[in-house]
Protein backbone atom coordinates (compact mmCIF):
# COMPACT_ATOMS: atom_id res chain seq x y z
CA UNK A 1 0.00 0.00 0.00
CA UNK A 2 2.93 2.35 0.65
CA UNK A 3 4.22 1.82 -2.88
CA UNK A 4 0.75 2.55 -4.26
CA UNK A 5 0.76 6.07 -2.79
CA UNK A 6 4.52 6.73 -2.83
CA UNK A 7 6.16 4.55 -5.50
CA UNK A 8 9.47 6.38 -5.13
CA UNK A 9 9.93 5.11 -1.56
CA UNK A 10 11.94 1.96 -0.94
CA UNK A 11 10.36 -0.24 1.72
CA UNK A 12 11.57 -3.41 3.42
CA UNK A 13 9.79 -5.95 5.64
CA UNK A 14 11.41 -6.92 8.93
CA UNK A 15 10.16 -10.52 8.89
CA UNK A 16 11.47 -14.07 8.79
CA UNK A 17 13.67 -15.75 11.36
CA UNK A 18 15.97 -13.94 13.80
CA UNK A 19 18.93 -13.85 11.40
CA UNK A 20 16.84 -12.61 8.48
CA UNK A 21 15.33 -9.82 10.56
CA UNK A 22 18.76 -8.79 11.84
CA UNK A 23 20.08 -8.60 8.26
CA UNK A 24 17.24 -6.23 7.31
CA UNK A 25 17.93 -4.00 10.33
CA UNK A 26 21.66 -3.95 9.56
CA UNK A 27 20.92 -2.33 6.18
CA UNK A 28 18.20 -0.01 7.50
CA UNK A 29 19.88 3.12 6.10
CA UNK A 30 19.50 1.74 2.58
CA UNK A 31 15.68 1.91 2.69
CA UNK A 32 13.11 4.63 3.35
CA UNK A 33 10.54 2.59 5.27
CA UNK A 34 10.81 -0.43 7.57
CA UNK A 35 7.65 -2.46 8.18
CA UNK A 36 7.23 -4.94 11.01
CA UNK A 37 4.59 -6.32 13.37
CA UNK A 38 3.97 -5.60 17.03
CA UNK A 39 5.03 -9.11 17.97
CA UNK A 40 8.31 -9.01 16.02
CA UNK A 41 9.10 -5.50 17.26
CA UNK A 42 8.68 -6.77 20.83
CA UNK A 43 11.15 -9.58 20.15
CA UNK A 44 13.68 -7.39 18.33
CA UNK A 45 13.44 -4.21 20.40
CA UNK A 46 17.08 -4.36 21.55
CA UNK A 47 18.18 -4.28 17.89
CA UNK A 48 16.32 -0.97 17.42
CA UNK A 49 17.98 0.83 20.32
CA UNK A 50 20.64 2.58 18.21
CA UNK A 51 18.34 3.37 15.27
CA UNK A 52 16.90 6.86 14.86
CA UNK A 53 13.82 7.33 12.67
CA UNK A 54 12.24 10.45 11.26
CA UNK A 55 8.75 9.07 11.88
CA UNK A 56 7.10 6.11 13.60
CA UNK A 57 3.60 5.10 12.48
CA UNK A 58 1.61 2.41 14.26
CA UNK A 59 -1.47 0.88 12.62
CA UNK A 60 -4.33 -0.73 14.56
CA UNK A 61 -3.21 1.36 17.53
CA UNK A 62 -5.80 -0.23 19.81
CA UNK A 63 -3.22 -3.02 20.05
CA UNK A 64 -1.40 -0.87 22.63
CA UNK A 65 -4.54 0.06 24.59
CA UNK A 66 -3.09 -1.74 27.62
CA UNK A 67 -0.05 0.38 28.42
CA UNK A 68 1.50 -2.37 30.55
CA UNK A 69 1.95 -4.88 27.71
CA UNK A 70 5.32 -5.52 26.05
CA UNK A 71 3.91 -4.34 22.71
CA UNK A 72 2.94 -0.97 24.20
CA UNK A 73 6.31 -0.61 25.90
CA UNK A 74 8.21 -1.54 22.72
CA UNK A 75 6.66 1.09 20.45
CA UNK A 76 7.49 3.73 23.05
CA UNK A 77 11.18 2.74 23.00
CA UNK A 78 11.61 3.50 19.29
CA UNK A 79 13.54 6.74 18.78
CA UNK A 80 11.67 8.95 16.32
CA UNK A 81 11.13 12.64 15.72
CA UNK A 82 7.43 12.30 14.93
CA UNK A 83 4.77 9.76 15.86
CA UNK A 84 1.41 8.88 14.38
CA UNK A 85 -1.24 6.33 15.42
CA UNK A 86 -3.95 4.92 13.15
CA UNK A 87 -7.00 3.21 14.61
CA UNK A 88 -10.70 2.77 14.03
CA UNK A 89 -11.36 2.24 17.74
CA UNK A 90 -9.27 4.63 19.90
CA UNK A 91 -11.35 3.60 22.91
CA UNK A 92 -13.24 0.31 23.27
CA UNK A 93 -13.83 -0.32 26.97
CA UNK A 94 -11.95 2.10 29.22
CA UNK A 95 -10.78 5.70 29.03
CA UNK A 96 -7.27 4.53 29.89
CA UNK A 97 -7.04 3.09 26.37
CA UNK A 98 -7.16 6.60 24.93
CA UNK A 99 -4.52 7.68 27.43
CA UNK A 100 -2.24 4.81 26.36
CA UNK A 101 -2.33 5.89 22.70
CA UNK A 102 -1.67 9.53 23.58
CA UNK A 103 1.12 8.51 25.93
CA UNK A 104 2.75 6.90 22.89
CA UNK A 105 2.17 10.00 20.74
CA UNK A 106 3.05 12.69 23.28
CA UNK A 107 4.34 11.30 26.59
CA UNK A 108 3.16 13.43 29.51
CA UNK A 109 0.59 15.43 27.53
CA UNK A 110 -2.24 13.73 29.43
CA UNK A 111 -0.08 13.43 32.56
CA UNK A 112 1.14 10.12 33.93
CA UNK A 113 -1.46 7.39 34.20
CA UNK A 114 -2.15 8.04 37.88
CA UNK A 115 -2.58 11.75 37.19
CA UNK A 116 -4.90 10.98 34.27
CA UNK A 117 -7.00 8.72 36.49
CA UNK A 118 -7.35 11.39 39.15
CA UNK A 119 -8.01 14.32 36.79
CA UNK A 120 -10.16 12.66 34.13
CA UNK A 121 -10.91 8.94 34.21
CA UNK A 122 -12.57 8.66 37.63
CA UNK A 123 -14.64 11.82 37.18
CA UNK A 124 -15.81 10.86 33.68
CA UNK A 125 -16.35 7.12 34.12
CA UNK A 126 -17.75 7.15 37.66
CA UNK A 127 -19.35 10.58 38.11
CA UNK A 128 -20.28 11.31 34.46
CA UNK A 129 -18.81 14.79 34.91
CA UNK A 130 -19.63 16.65 31.67
CA UNK A 131 -17.31 19.55 32.46
CA UNK A 132 -14.30 17.27 32.87
CA UNK A 133 -15.32 15.35 29.76
CA UNK A 134 -15.48 18.57 27.75
CA UNK A 135 -12.03 19.60 29.03
CA UNK A 136 -10.54 16.28 27.91
CA UNK A 137 -12.17 16.59 24.48
CA UNK A 138 -10.75 20.08 24.04
CA UNK A 139 -7.26 18.76 24.82
CA UNK A 140 -7.23 15.79 22.44
CA UNK A 141 -9.43 17.15 19.62
CA UNK A 142 -6.69 19.21 17.87
CA UNK A 143 -4.57 16.05 17.50
CA UNK A 144 -7.24 13.74 16.08
CA UNK A 145 -8.03 13.59 12.38
CA UNK A 146 -11.26 11.65 12.04
CA UNK A 147 -12.67 10.37 8.78
CA UNK A 148 -16.25 9.13 8.73
CA UNK A 149 -17.47 6.35 6.49
CA UNK A 150 -19.53 8.80 4.42
CA UNK A 151 -16.37 10.80 3.75
CA UNK A 152 -14.50 7.90 2.19
CA UNK A 153 -17.30 6.04 0.40
CA UNK A 154 -16.21 7.38 -2.98
CA UNK A 155 -12.70 5.96 -2.41
CA UNK A 156 -13.88 2.45 -1.53
CA UNK A 157 -14.36 -0.26 -4.16
CA UNK A 158 -17.81 -1.74 -4.69
CA UNK A 159 -18.63 -4.44 -2.17
CA UNK A 160 -19.36 -7.79 -3.80
CA UNK A 161 -20.97 -10.55 -1.76
CA UNK A 162 -21.35 -14.13 -2.91
CA UNK A 163 -23.17 -16.79 -0.92
CA UNK A 164 -21.87 -20.32 -1.42
CA UNK A 165 -24.32 -23.12 -0.60
CA UNK A 166 -22.67 -26.38 0.49
CA UNK A 167 -24.43 -29.76 0.47
CA UNK A 168 -23.60 -32.16 3.30
CA UNK A 169 -22.51 -35.61 2.13
CA UNK A 170 -21.64 -39.07 3.42
CA UNK A 171 -21.13 -39.62 7.13
CA UNK A 172 -21.62 -35.92 7.91
CA UNK A 173 -25.06 -35.98 6.24
CA UNK A 174 -26.07 -39.13 8.13
CA UNK A 175 -25.07 -37.61 11.45
CA UNK A 176 -26.95 -34.38 10.75
CA UNK A 177 -30.12 -36.21 9.72
CA UNK A 178 -29.93 -38.44 12.82
CA UNK A 179 -29.54 -35.52 15.21
CA UNK A 180 -32.27 -33.54 13.43
CA UNK A 181 -34.66 -36.49 13.62
CA UNK A 182 -33.87 -36.99 17.30
CA UNK A 183 -34.61 -33.33 18.04
CA UNK A 184 -37.85 -33.44 16.05
CA UNK A 185 -39.08 -36.49 17.97
CA UNK A 186 -38.10 -34.86 21.25
CA UNK A 187 -40.10 -31.71 20.42
CA UNK A 188 -43.15 -33.68 19.28
CA UNK A 189 -43.38 -35.35 22.68
CA UNK A 190 -43.15 -32.07 24.59
CA UNK A 191 -46.16 -30.28 25.98
CA UNK A 192 -46.13 -26.46 26.09
CA UNK A 193 -45.21 -26.49 29.75
CA UNK A 194 -42.46 -29.07 29.25
CA UNK A 195 -41.10 -27.06 26.34
CA UNK A 196 -40.83 -23.93 28.50
CA UNK A 197 -38.78 -25.88 31.03
CA UNK A 198 -36.50 -27.50 28.44
CA UNK A 199 -35.51 -24.50 26.35
CA UNK A 200 -31.83 -24.84 27.29
CA UNK A 201 -31.84 -28.48 26.20
CA UNK A 202 -33.38 -27.50 22.84
CA UNK A 203 -30.79 -24.74 22.42
CA UNK A 204 -28.05 -27.27 23.12
CA UNK A 205 -29.39 -29.59 20.41
CA UNK A 206 -29.68 -26.72 17.90
CA UNK A 207 -26.07 -25.84 18.65
CA UNK A 208 -25.11 -29.45 17.94
CA UNK A 209 -26.78 -29.20 14.51
CA UNK A 210 -24.78 -26.05 13.72
CA UNK A 211 -21.59 -27.75 14.85
CA UNK A 212 -22.35 -30.72 12.61
CA UNK A 213 -22.61 -28.32 9.67
CA UNK A 214 -19.32 -26.60 10.53
CA UNK A 215 -17.49 -29.85 11.30
CA UNK A 216 -18.57 -32.90 13.35
CA UNK A 217 -15.10 -33.09 14.91
CA UNK A 218 -16.01 -30.00 16.94
CA UNK A 219 -17.67 -32.31 19.48
CA UNK A 220 -17.11 -35.85 18.17
CA UNK A 221 -13.50 -36.67 19.08
CA UNK A 222 -13.09 -39.77 16.89
CA UNK A 223 -14.83 -38.41 13.79
CA UNK A 224 -12.78 -38.89 10.60
CA UNK A 225 -15.47 -38.61 7.93
CA UNK A 226 -16.43 -35.88 5.48
CA UNK A 227 -16.34 -32.16 6.32
CA UNK A 228 -18.13 -30.41 3.45
CA UNK A 229 -17.61 -26.89 4.76
CA UNK A 230 -13.88 -27.33 5.33
CA UNK A 231 -13.40 -28.94 1.92
CA UNK A 232 -15.28 -26.10 0.22
CA UNK A 233 -13.27 -23.51 2.17
CA UNK A 234 -9.95 -25.06 1.18
CA UNK A 235 -11.04 -25.19 -2.46
CA UNK A 236 -12.10 -21.52 -2.44
CA UNK A 237 -8.75 -20.50 -0.93
CA UNK A 238 -6.88 -22.53 -3.55
CA UNK A 239 -8.85 -20.88 -6.34
CA UNK A 240 -8.12 -17.43 -4.92
CA UNK A 241 -4.40 -18.14 -4.54
CA UNK A 242 -4.18 -19.61 -8.05
CA UNK A 243 -5.84 -16.44 -9.32
CA UNK A 244 -3.28 -14.23 -7.58
CA UNK A 245 -5.73 -12.86 -5.01
CA UNK A 246 -5.17 -12.13 -1.33
CA UNK A 247 -7.37 -13.88 1.26
CA UNK A 248 -8.44 -12.87 4.75
CA UNK A 249 -9.77 -16.04 6.38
Amino acid sequence: SILAFAPSLKADMVTGNIQQRKEVLDRWKEVDVLITSYDLLRRDITDYQELHFFCEVIDEAQYIKNHGTQAAKSVRLIQSGFRMALTGTPMENRLSELWSIFDFLMPGFLYGYQGFREKFEEAIMNDRDEEVSARLRSMVHPFILRRLKKDVLTELPDKIEKTVTIELEGEQRKLYDAYAKRLKLYLEKQSKEEFKQSKLEVLKELTRLRQLCCGPELFLENYHGENAKMDACVELVRQAVDGGHKVLL
